[in-house]
């Protein structure tokens, strides 16, 4: 949008200046913090999962398989 003055050139109320980012782009910072989130994650639930899985089942009673 340009403002006339009398015998001045013409101003521009928003001059180009540098692009400030779209809210969408992700930086190459964030796209590293989230992947090393990802796999902070990732090693978290492995780990709980190992914990759950590598507790031998319950060995039945003798009883109950030979009735």
């Amino acid at each position: 949008m340009c403002l006339r003055f009398r015998d001045d050139e013409p101003s521009q109320v928003s001059p180009e200046g540098p692009r400030r980012p779209h809210p969408s782009e992700v930086t190459a910072k964030q796209s590293i913090n989230k992947r090393i989130q990802d796999m902070q994650n990732m090693k978290k639930e492995k780990r709980r999962l190992n914990k759950r899985f590598s507790r031998p089942s319950p060995v039945p009673e003798r009883g109950l398989l030979w009735s």
